[in-house]
């Protein structure tokens, strides 16, 4: 075998052993990491390994054979080592792109581009098949369309990876550009040789050289790969450690700093204040019924109303101040600076109004409002745990005052805090030891003056305070959940006094309010239907009432319950009309039968022409919609001799009775007449 062949021989030999190295090295790496990149690589130099092993059998076989063009042993090494190599090409550069895009190569673009690649390798490999074309030419030709396509490629990768590392510490991404950037070079090299080698119809001593360089780059690239990874896993476990700590300090659902990073920022804010002798302000928010939301339409629902809820209140606020998630519905605001309590009171009014602007969450058009409470350094506390629960404080006193507002703290709510929790234990222990009553308020027919049903109204009996008002602990029942039992106990009451009632009047017309959180049950429905069976009254007899409030929290859902109840049979009235924000489009859509107009246009409707105006618009809208029409707060005989002018159907208020117990509700049904102003 002559020297030359030898040395190049010896030379493929070298690069093969090398390719096989890394090829194992990074198939280890791939197992520990778990990085595709690394397994596009690990192809990439098994191809190579095979394309140089084809490559010195080849230089042996030349030598030791006839190696003839059409020789099987000739044609298996050229396809081989032309399908390894093209493929090699193509695994190198989906490792890079993995790399530089840090995504995967879509698998299905990949088996396009391999099979492409290992097309045109066959090509290539059996183009002069058969042919007289001398070897050296066939060399030449395979050489420079490979060649020419690597330089495009390596050009390329070594361009991406070098602008990759600006942003990436080390020097792997710099080696491994430098060594595809170098690779690239050699290949043109190659072409130009490959012309010079096809002029003087031979190879010259310089082809060993070619192969030392080779081998060299391949080490350079090798390093470099390993360099890179060794980077890209240094990188990716600061990334890990950032992702930890935001996730540590932040909530993951909305991305807001959470409770231990706003108790941080808190007590920052506190040093400067003092140190400054200046003020700053705590907001705690509570969104109000978020729970009827989740319970009726889910939590995934609820979690993307959270998110854009956290958006609004974030746009909201000044740059410098601190919106925090605090768990759940629940979310704190810092106020850094205040230089008059105006200020914070600006803000949370602000957030009040922003969020009370309709939702569209998954084409459910949500309507949501929160009650805030404001407590300030120093006045309100001088620590951080101070602040927020004299916060706390301050915005259960805004749901005790009807939601959808804010309230400011002051020393007297601690005791009102420990007021209702007592409270709450005691409302607990009414229902099991019977202390609840119903009393009944009439209503009156316009014309007639006759009782044509009752509103059902609940006391509580208390053993030490007397009758309390609905007033003294709804709000607590509600936000406890023993909304709950009271409202079954009322509407299983309410039908079972409607039974006992049917000798002395029975078309009598019973009407039991609902609270947002017991409409919202997935329940409800069937639990209606069980009174009425149970109690044996007729459906129409029962009059379930919702606020125009609760109505529109989730317009979609109500329509669809509402729609159950009227196939039981019940009637629908819609409560405190005109309070709320409903639109007429919805009031058309529910399927109700009576408007119940709020006792706040009533009042002033002989003195106040905008609301005699309200009023009568409301009554000739509701007629035309075929619905009854209920005055609620009726007091005087002027309010009644306007409502009659505007022929509202239903008069109820103190002109006619306060609620009564239902013995003496039965003295007006036992006597029939019409009932004296």
């Amino acid at each position: 075998m002559p020297d030359l062949s030898i040395a190049i021989a010896a030379t493929f030999s070298a690069q093969l052993v090398g390719a096989a190295v890394m090829a194992v090295l990074l198939f280890g790496f791939y197992g520990e990491y778990r990085k595709s990149y690394l397994l596009h690589w690990t192809f990439g130099w098994t191809a190579l390994a095979i394309h140089h092993l084809t490559a010195t059998v080849w230089m042996f076989a030349e030598q030791w054979t006839a190696f003839t063009p059409r020789h099987p042993l000739r044609i298996t090494l050229s396809v081989a080592g032309g399908v390894a190599g093209w493929l090699q090409l193509a695994w190198l550069a989906f490792g890079v792109y993995e790399v530089v895009r840090r995504r995967p190569v879509r698998m299905a673009e990949a088996k396009r581009i391999l099979a492409a690649a290992a097309v045109v390798a066959l090509v290539c490999a059996l183009l002069f098949l058969g042919s007289d074309v001398p070897a050296l030419w066939q060399y030449i030709v395979r050489v420079a369309i490979r060649s020419g396509v690597t330089v495009v490629l390596f050009t390329g990768c070594a361009v991406a990876l070098w602008r990759t590392r600006d942003r990436r510490e080390g020097i792997g991404f710099t080696l491994l550009s430098a060594a595809f950037a170098a690779s690239a070079i050699v290949e043109v090299n190659y072409i130009v040789l490959s012309s010079g080698w096809a002029a003087v119809g031979h190879r010259d001593h310089f082809a060993i050289y070619l192969g030392l360089i080779d081998l060299l780059l391949q080490t350079l690239m090798g390093v470099g790969m390993v360099a890179s990874l060794l980077e890209d896993e240094r990188e990716a476990a600061e990334l890990a450690a950032l992702e930890i700590e935001h996730l540590a300090y932040h909530d993951a659902l909305t991305g807001l700093p959470n409770r231990p990073l706003f108790v941080d920022r808190l007590i920052v804010a506190i040093a400067q204040a003092h140190r400054n002798e200046a003020k700053l302000a705590v907001l705690f928010l509570d969104l109000d019924r978020f729970k009827d939301i989740n319970d009726s339409l889910g939590h995934t629902l609820g979690d993307s109303l959270l998110k854009s809820v956290a958006e609004r209140i974030r746009r909201c606020v000044r740059e410098g101040d601190t919106v925090a998630c605090f768990g759940g519905d629940e979310f704190t605001l810092l106020i850094p600076r205040v230089d008059h309590i105006e200020d914070a009171a600006k803000i949370a009014q602000k957030i009040i109004e922003t969020l009370k602007i309709p939702f569209l969450i998954h084409e459910h058009e949500l309507f949501v409002t929160t009650s805030i409470g404001i407590s300030l350094f120093p006045e309100d506390g001088l620590d951080p745990e101070t602040l927020v629960r004299n916060a706390d404080t301050a915005m259960y006193r805004a749901k005790e005052q009807g939601r959808d507002n804010y309230q400011l703290y002051a020393p007297a709510m601690n005791a009102r805090a420990l007021e209702r929790l007592a409270l709450e234990n005691m409302l607990r222990k009414a229902l099991s030891h019977q202390e609840l009553v119903l009393f009944y308020q009439p209503l009156v027919d316009t014309k007639t003056r006759t009782i044509t049903g009752v509103e059902a109204l609940i006391r509580w009996n208390h053993p030490e305070l007397g009758l309390l008002a609905p007033a003294h602990f709804i709000s607590v029942a509600e936000m406890s959940g023993l909304i709950l039992p009271i409202g079954q106990w009322v509407l299983r009451t309410a039908c079972r006094q409607v039974r006992l009632w049917d000798r002395h009047h029975d078309e009598l017309i019973v009407s039991v309010n609902l609270s947002a959180r017991q409409f919202q049950q997935s329940d409800f429905v069937q639990q209606v239907r069980e009174a009425i069976d149970e109690t044996g009254i007729e459906p129409w007899r029962l009059q379930l009432e919702i606020t125009e409030s609760n109505a529109m929290q989730n317009a979609e859902n109500t329509i669809y319950t509402l729609r159950e109840l009227k196939a039981l049979g019940v009637r629908i009235a819609m409560d405190d009309f005109g309070t709320g924000y409903s639109s007429l489009s919805y009031l058309k859509r529910f399927p109700i039968d009576t408007l119940k107009l709020d006792a706040a246009f009533i009042n002033d409707v002989t003195t106040d022409p905008s609301d005699a105006a309200i009023v009568s618009g409301v009554i000739a809208m509701a007629h035309s919609l075929h619905l009854e029409v209920v005055a609620e707060g009726v007091e005087t005989e002027a309010q009644l001799e306007f409502l009659e002018r505007q022929h509202c159907d239903v008069i109820q208020g103190f002109l006619f009775s306060v609620p009564l117990p239902a013995d003496q509700i039965a003295r007006f049904l036992t006597d029939r007449k019409p009932l004296p102003v």
